[in-house]
């Protein structure tokens, strides 16, 4: 599309110094964003897009522009919000800042309210670079994975569409009331179920009994916190597969499993038992429990990641299926 020239000379002008600010607020907000696992994104807007906003006749000065530089920030749930707030008002100059309450909006509309926060480099950052970077008003969206999915899905559909069509801004408003409504459900996501009825399945209600059973061992003061895994719900996988690798009754199933609680805490009750040891895992304490006599089990057909400390701390030996490691690169 044609651009005035006008408008051309003062972007090119411009230009570097957007650049200069992309550079300084992406090293800024992009290792918060990794510590956090955020998602950052940005860009500099391009000047056919600029063109067409100014043709809005909604500005009246180039100051009045505030996302020639724009970035956003996907956080998962809105309550991740006033750590990203405490960021950007710590590190740059607020300007402006409009929040999800500030948008009015009939209780029957759904449309976009996510968090839209104004700023500029501190004036004793701008000064040790070039002239103008202090001037210069940016943006940052601060939106949730849903509104940014949303977003993606919809920007080119609707917003960017060649035609007005009261029937596809109608679809994307019931897909933001969906999104809503999904985000209402995470954030009350522990008392949402609560309200779910439960339906029996023998996979899930043994799994609970392992997590309970193993956790318990550990309030007893019988196990280590050290050994608590970084992920109960896999460590109640893990142990499932490992009893299904030497009993191929599912409906012994449950039985196995109290086999091996009783035989750990036998195990760790005893007088002369040295008890589990300090380190390793959890997992791995459990290996050793398939040898004990009251389990009735075997290894023989579990792959099993073999170490030094397999045998010297937990007493495994002859371990049928090890899991292969690549050989060692020749150089």
């Amino acid at each position: 599309m044609a651009v005035p020239e006008t408008l051309r000379t003062t972007y090119d002008r411009h230009r570097p110094i957007l650049g200069e600010i992309r550079r300084y607020v992406a090293d800024t907000l992009r290792p918060f964003c990794d510590d956090r696992k955020y998602i950052f994104l940005d860009r500099i807007k391009d000047i056919e897009s600029l063109s067409e906003k100014l043709e809005s006749g909604r500005y009246s000065s180039w100051q009045d522009l505030d996302d020639l530089y724009a970035c956003t920030v996907v956080i998962p749930v809105p309550e991740h919000e006033e750590n990203v707030l405490d960021r950007l008002v710590s590190s740059f100059e607020q300007v402006d800042v409009k929040g999800r309450e500030q948008a009015k909006k009939a209780p029957e509309v759904f449309r976009f309210d996510g968090l839209r926060w104004y700023g500029r480099m501190r004036t004793e950052e701008a000064s040790r670079r070039q002239p103008g970077m202090g001037d210069i008003v940016f943006e940052v969206q601060v939106l949730t994975a849903f509104e940014h999915a949303l977003a993606l899905v919809t920007h080119d559909l609707v917003y960017k569409a060649d035609n007005a069509d009261w029937k596809r801004l109608r679809l994307a408003a019931q897909l933001k009331a969906a999104v809503e409504q999904i985000e209402l459900i995470i954030v009350a996501f522990d008392h949402a179920a609560d309200s779910v009825r439960v339906s029996p399945w023998p996979d899930t209600t043994v799994k609970a009994k392992i997590i309970e059973g193993f956790k318990d061992l550990i309030s007893l003061g019988l196990l280590p916190d050290s050994l608590e895994p970084l992920s109960w719900r896999r460590f109640g996988d893990n142990v499932v597969h490992l009893i299904q690798s030497f009993e191929r009754n599912p409906h012994n199933l449950s039985n196995r499993v109290d086999d091996l609680l009783n035989a750990a805490k036998i195990h760790l009750e005893a007088p002369e038992s040295p008890g589990a040891p300090l380190s390793g895992s959890l997992f791995r304490y459990v290996l050793s429990l398939v040898q004990n006599p009251l389990v009735k089990g075997s290894l023989d057909k579990f792959v099993v990641v073999d170490s030094t400390n397999l045998t010297e701390l937990y007493g495994i030996k002859n371990i049928k299926k090890r899991f292969e490691f690549p050989d060692e690169p020749k150089f």
